[in-house]
């Protein structure tokens, strides 16, 4: 994005310009999900990594939005998001 801009060609005699706007590649998921199976009581831990740090990363279950909690930690580090669930259920299924 610093390279955007107006740039000139100046020739003397006759000036040429052109502005230049670059736009951002949109952040991608690297490395998926892995499934996990864990026995009941055992924390698990979910991470995925991206093409960028420092990204706004939300976590869903179920396609409920999840909140950091006893029962949940959400961590950012990088590129690299990671959630565990602590003592784990069925119900964490």
């Amino acid at each position: 994005k610093t390279d955007a801009g107006l740039y000139t060609c100046d020739i003397g005699t006759d000036v040429a310009k052109s502005k230049v706007s670059v736009q951002e590649k949109p952040t991608e998921v690297t490395k998926q999900l892995e499934d996990k199976t864990s026995p009941a009581g055992q924390d698990i831990s979910l991470s995925c990594e991206l093409s960028k740090a420092d990204v706004n990363i939300r976590w869903y279950k179920d396609g409920k939005a999840i909140r950091k909690s006893q029962k949940y930690d959400l961590q950012q580090e990088g590129t690299r998001a990671t959630l565990i669930i602590h003592d784990s259920t069925v119900k964490d299924s």
